[in-house]
């Protein structure tokens, strides 16, 4: 028997952006700092992943807009308060 629910999918895609901006956060700190420090090869595979972070970010966006247009809404509960937000 699974224990998936539409709930618990909205729920989760909800965590993985919250994870995802953090992660992009990050990602786009380091690169100021690697500018700040001219190194130019770093900052462009700093960039490429920068580029896949918010790619993932975007797909779970897209996959929250699509379990919330068919099942609607899940409540969210405290959320922010379980990553330490």
């Amino acid at each position: 028997m699974s224990d998936w629910s539409p709930g618990k999918a909205i729920t989760m895609e909800r965590r993985h952006i919250l994870e995802g901006e953090k992660r992009v956060a990050r990602q786009e700190a380091l690169v100021g700092k690697l500018i700040e420090n001219r190194h130019d090869q770093l900052v462009r595979a700093a960039n490429e992943i920068l580029g896949l972070l918010r790619e993932s970010v975007e797909l779970s966006k897209e996959r929250l807009r699509d379990l919330e247009d068919h099942y609607g809404k899940a409540p969210t509960r405290n959320l922010d308060t379980k990553l330490g937000c």
